[in-house]
């Protein structure tokens, strides 16, 4: 078993160490490595001894190794870590809940022969590389994102390391199979892409996906929407699992965590840590020297997309339409303000909103709403500033003649999360 290598790229970046909030739950075993490392073909896990579920898995990947290879599916118990401190078929069965890989079995297919890339495939099948991922989740947003992940193309030498893993908030969802101990599920889940780019210079990407918007809503505030990508600060995910990545990172990463005046001035950003939403490639904040494209304006200005007709009955140009709600005292006008899809067409939008009250944007003249995959809608005011943005899934937008709903997400924070949030889309592998 070779592990992860800190060594992989031309700059070392050791294993992630644990702060004092955690170092207590971190399981430890004479038969792991230091005795707490599990090494794999290409990666490492450490184990949460309560939750019985990995605090992280840290991958490297050789694109120009890899190979497709036959999926084994076949989930194995590392006795090295013992039965009892690892969730086992049981906690998957019969239920919305995937076995959510960390160390992805497709990216970490490679090696010098297609045995050894098997080998590496097979060897990701252990459940101390599995996390409670809802199947929407999982298979949805979550492999999009592995996906680009995958496909990295920004790297020196096709290599890349990642560090994946999951969030445990303060209000947590259990499950229970029948005579087991209940297993507490992961609120989210993180994941940090670092590599040397064409400079020879690491860089770094972090991101974070929301499972569960009651558990995590008081510590980030209504931004957070059940299954949405975020791309945020290094500084973010460890404050959120207690993990301590090596001083390397944060620095290297194009989001920041700390609010400072050059910050604001020279890049656009007013909150901290910053956050940017995340539905495809072209949403990735690449560099941290360019000004972002616009700022946020959703937390001071209570207008929202309220619904929208993505898959009319009938003509879809004539049919299509938007919903802007006006939810303050007053008139707000909408002149020079902007409509966004998710291929950054622009309806530009004029008049005005009386308070507590809703305009139908209809017919639409240049946006489109797809409705064959996920996608989403953003609405700018006239000084580019985001005053709202909504992602939809490709289940929502299948639904013929049926309008999608939003305005449930920011309208009253004391009602208990739905568990019907979760019904999303599912059809890919891992």
């Amino acid at each position: 078993m070779t592990g992860y290598d800190p060594n992989f790229l031309t700059e070392t970046v050791p294993l992630p160490t644990f702060s004092p909030t955690i170092f207590g739950e971190v399981l430890h075993r004479p038969e792991l490595r230091d005795g707490v490392f599990a090494d794999y073909v290409h990666y490492t896990v450490a184990m949460h001894r309560g939750f019985r579920t990995p605090l992280f898995a840290a991958l490297n990947v050789d694109q120009d190794l890899h190979k497709q290879v036959a999926r084994t599916d076949r989930w194995r118990i590392d006795t090295r870590i013992g039965r009892e401190n690892q969730l086992d078929n049981a906690y998957y069965h019969r239920n919305p809940w995937d076995r959510g890989h960390l160390a992805r079995r497709a990216t970490a297919a490679w090696g010098p022969s297609a045995q050894a890339a098997k080998r590496a495939s097979d060897e990701t099948f252990y459940f101390s590389n599995a996390a409670l991922q809802h199947a929407n989740l999982n298979q949805d947003e979550w492999l999009a994102l592995e996906e680009w992940v995958f496909n990295l193309d920004l790297d020196k030498g096709n290599r890349f390391s990642v560090f994946s893993g999951p969030v445990f908030g303060e209000f947590m969802r259990t499950i229970r199979p029948d005579e087991r101990e209940p297993a507490f599920v992961p609120s989210a889940f993180f994941k940090i892409i670092f590599f040397m780019n064409q400079s020879d210079m690491l860089e770094v990407r972090a991101f974070l996906m929301p499972q569960d918007e009651k558990a995590l809503r008081d510590k980030s505030g209504r931004r957070i929407f059940d299954h949405q990508i975020y791309q945020v600060a290094v500084g973010e995910i460890e404050r959120l699992t207690g993990l301590e990545f090596p001083e390397v990172l944060p620095g290297r990463n194009p989001l920041f965590y700390v609010d400072r005046a050059e910050v604001r001035a020279d890049n656009n950003v007013t909150d901290f840590p910053e956050r940017r939403e995340v539905n495809g490639s072209a949403d990735i904040v690449r560099d941290n020297a360019a000004p972002r494209e616009i700022t946020f304006a959703d937390d001071a200005v209570d207008v929202f997309i309220a619904a929208a007709m993505v898959n009319p009955a009938g003509n879809e140009r004539e049919g299509e339409w938007v919903s802007i709600a006006n939810l303050t005292g007053e008139t707000v006008s909408i002149d020079g303000w902007t409509l966004v899809d998710d291929k950054r067409r622009v309806e530009r939008l004029t008049g005005s909103i009386g308070p507590g009250e809703a305009v139908r944007i209809q017919p639409l003249e240049s946006v489109r709403l797809v409705n064959s995959r996920s996608a989403f809608i953003q609405l700018l005011n006239d000084r580019n500033e985001q005053i709202d943005r909504v992602p939809y899934t490709k289940e929502q937008a299948t639904r013929e003649g049926k309008p999608i709903v939003f305005a449930y997400r920011d309208l009253d924070y004391d009602q208990p999360a739905r568990d019907d949030r979760l019904d999303i889309d599912a059809t890919a592998e891992d």
